[in-house]
């Protein structure tokens, strides 16, 4: 799942009234596994230099990295 669609996912469930453990659970999970595979496409990018990809994957891994933050600060009621 792309970080846009994991970060609808979560905005969607936050306004529905919550996020139960699982669902955060996933979204957590799928999110790690995002972060992970655009720094190893922004290593890639690197070697080529092509600047504006590297700017917009490096936007993208700090966007993931917020919500990531986010869920990892959650708390169960």
């Amino acid at each position: 799942m792309s970080c846009s669609s994991i970060k609808h996912r979560f905005e969607q469930l936050k306004g529905q009234g919550g996020i139960n453990f699982i669902e955060a659970a996933g979204l957590f999970d799928d999110l790690k596994g995002s972060i992970d595979a655009h720094k190893l496409e922004l290593q890639e990018l690197q070697k080529t230099g092509d600047q504006n990809r590297i700017n917009h994957l490096q936007q993208h891994i700090n966007d993931g990295t917020q919500m990531l933050s986010q869920l990892k600060s959650m708390t169960l009621h």
